[in-house]
């Protein structure tokens, strides 16, 4: 099986049903499905301002790379990024992918 951060991204992916976005989660380590099924978020603790705007930095990057972007946040100490696809209505693979990739290259995945 192929790993979820070295899928291709795709253009119109469709929402997935919840089912499928909590099996593949298994795979996200640090990932949670939002209440209303339509997004993924994770969270991260940092001891200063500058490991936070890195994350972010990281997060940005990626999603450049994979023309795919998130919702991301950074003060002090913390980072947070969201994935949603608003043109599927919900949570796509991309979403998925783009999660796994940032893991990858925050080192946690």
């Amino acid at each position: 099986m192929t790993e979820l951060a070295d899928r291709q991204i795709t253009d119109g992916a469709p929402a997935l049903p919840d089912a499928d976005i909590r099996a593949l989660m298994a795979q996200l380590s640090g990932w949670e499905l939002a209440g209303d099924g339509k997004s993924i978020h994770r969270a991260w603790r940092f001891k200063s301002f500058k490991q936070a705007a890195q994350l972010a930095n990281l997060a940005a990057w990626q999603a450049e790379a994979g023309n795919h972007h998130p919702d991301i946040a950074f003060g002090w100490g913390h980072a947070s990024v969201t994935f949603s696809t608003h043109s599927a209505g919900g949570v796509t693979m991309n979403d998925l992918i783009m999660a796994a990739r940032l893991n990858r290259v925050a080192g946690q995945g």
